[in-house]
């Protein structure tokens, strides 16, 4: 069971209010992609507008079909916030389509962000985060007579300077321009300091489109910047225990998170989950086991483990699980802050060691 150590946000999920911030209907409404994102933009306009997420939070954002009222909400929004089409490419289309009267923010592009290169799956150096694009072409492939992109992320990141990862250690520290590479990580929302950019700069866009507002969100921003900077304090501390176990994750979903608080990722079995790894691939990773020093092997609820038992067999390796959207976190002002704990706790539940 999650254990929450971070402070509730006042009045913040009201009994039915699911998918939105309850305010006044004639107050904007705000439409995040991805429930990791609205949870940003629910703490910096609760109370202030009205905050939707548009995915479940099940589903994967590359190759989504919308349904009927999903494709409603999103038209009758007046912004719009979303990673960018490294990461929800079904959006590109109907966001062409969408209403002058619409705001879009593509977070990606638009904002000045600490993004991170994609990786290749596998096993890394340590504390490798940006393979060359030879890897990445060998990687894609191997792997590329598998099915078609599921869980599809481009990853990016965002981490704070001061924790012990140099700059030249192979970061490509984007700043939200000249994209389009794709070969971008995406989980972007899993830096804190990133999200602390996001509510910062999307405070300033949404004042400027409503001069009326702009008191309120400023009010929040100052009250959203607190709790996070709260909330990574405490992170930072609880995971100092964990720092030097190596691990290897079935999804390479974790970078900005690993690098933020220096954690020791040792690879990964795929870059993308809808995919199967080859026999190469495998038998690297059981090779890194066997090297004694890899604590953990991460699954992800939204995909059966077999493949990581038949890894993990024969070694002392544990099991554990990361959940990098929120399956199973509400909607609302609380939902990053859910979903980086649980992401906290799952590294600790598998790699302290007693």
């Amino acid at each position: 069971m999650m254990r929450k150590r971070f402070p509730l946000l006042s009045g913040a999920l009201a009994a039915g209010a699911v998918f939105a911030t309850p305010v006044q209907a004639d107050d904007p409404r705000i439409v995040s992609s991805v429930l990791p994102i609205h949870g940003l933009v629910a703490g910096l306009v609760d109370d202030v507008m009205q905050a939707d997420v548009l995915l479940p939070p099940d589903a994967s954002p590359h190759g989504y079909s919308m349904r009927p009222s999903e494709a409603r909400r999103l038209q009758n929004a007046d912004v719009v916030v979303w990673v960018g089409p490294d990461l929800e490419t079904f959006l590109e289309s109907p966001l062409r389509n969408q209403g002058e009267g619409t705001t879009v923010v593509t977070l990606m592009e638009d904002m000045e962000l600490d993004l991170l290169s994609t990786r290749s799956g596998g096993v890394w150096e340590p504390h490798d985060h940006d393979h060359d694009h030879d890897a990445a072409h060998e990687e894609a492939h191997e792997e590329g007579h598998g099915g078609e992109h599921d869980h599809g992320h481009d990853h990016e990141h965002g981490h704070d300077h001061d924790h012990g990862h140099d700059h030249d250690q192979g970061h490509d520290r984007d700043h939200g321009h000249d994209h389009g590479n794709g070969h971008r990580d995406a989980h972007i929302w899993l830096s804190p300091d990133n999200a602390r950019a996001i509510v910062t700069q999307l405070a300033d866009r949404l004042g400027e489109n409503f001069p009326d507002k702009a008191g309120a969100l400023e009010d929040n921003r100052d009250r959203m910047l607190g709790r996070i900077d709260e909330f990574d304090a405490d992170l930072k501390e609880r995971l100092e225990p964990v720092r030097g176990e190596a691990f290897v994750v079935f999804h390479d979903a974790y970078q900005y998170f690993e690098a933020h608080y220096g954690l020791n990722a040792a690879g990964s079995i795929t870059v993308d989950p809808s995919r199967s790894p080859g026999a190469r691939r495998i038998s690297e990773l059981r090779d890194r086991l066997s090297a004694d020093d890899v604590t953990c092997l991460f699954t992800e609820p939204q995909f059966r483990p077999a493949l990581a038992e038949t890894i993990v067999e024969g070694h002392a390796t544990r099991l554990g699980e990361l959940d990098p959207v929120g399956v199973d976190i509400q909607p609302g002002p609380d939902a990053w802050f859910e979903l980086m704990d649980d992401l906290a706790d799952g590294f600790l539940d598998c790699m302290k060691r007693e």
